[in-house]
């Protein structure tokens, strides 16, 4: 059996100004991303990962290195391209606020359905789905019997994981999406049979700085 343990980063600046977090866009941890990262290692310190796989951007691999400080036995991380969050083309860095103005972005939560990104040059959910569908298939068919920690973002970890047990976009989207540095965790002897043994688990940040 493999087991998939999924964290989402930590808390950013553009995070934290309520501003659109993408593909482009990468700030850096706020002292509240960092200490909820390593509330993540200390949670996660005695269980031994085989491989750990992550995002290209900063915000990412700064979380999975705080995330990995106090386990001795921790792997190197390995850069998984198809982790990148999703595009969301030129919103990206602007207002939540402003972009909750603009009709199309507006149905990425209240309409996904019929979300089509192509007016501001986003990505679609198909695209996001496809790709987290792909690299989830090839990390459980790779590395069967091991432990993996796969370090990511909000949306794209969101629809991979959930997409995972079938469930749709719309279904998706309307609910809420996974908490910075929560941990969520898949488990199977093939993807298309993993069952979810933790989702969106942020009780161990309760006492964070």
């Amino acid at each position: 059996m493999t087991e998939l343990y999924f964290i989402r980063h930590g808390q950013t600046i553009i995070n934290q100004e309520h501003k659109i977090n993408g593909a482009h866009v990468d700030t850096a941890l706020t002292a509240t991303g960092v200490a909820g990262a390593q509330a993540a290692g200390r949670e996660l310190q005695q269980v031994q990962f085989d491989q750990v796989f992550v995002s290209p951007q900063k915000r990412a691999q700064a979380t999975a290195k705080l995330v990995l400080a106090p386990n001795l036995a921790a792997p190197a991380l390995q850069i998984a391209a198809p982790l990148h969050e999703m595009d969301f083309g030129d919103w990206e860095g602007r207002s939540i606020d402003e972009g909750n103005q603009d009709p199309a972005l507006r149905r990425f939560f209240v309409d996904p359905a019929h979300y089509d990104p192509s007016s501001f040059h986003g990505e679609t959910f198909a695209s996001v789905v496809a790709r987290g569908q792909l690299l989830l298939q090839q990390l459980v068919s790779d590395f069967p019997q091991q432990r993996l920690l796969i370090v990511g973002h909000g949306t794209m970890l969101t629809l991979m994981v959930r997409s995972a047990l079938g469930a749709t976009v719309g279904e998706i989207m309307t609910q809420p999406q996974l908490a910075n540095t929560s941990i969520s965790v898949l488990q199977g002897k093939s993807a298309d049979s993993l069952e979810l043994a933790r989702w969106n688990d942020i009780h161990f940040l309760t006492n964070i700085a």
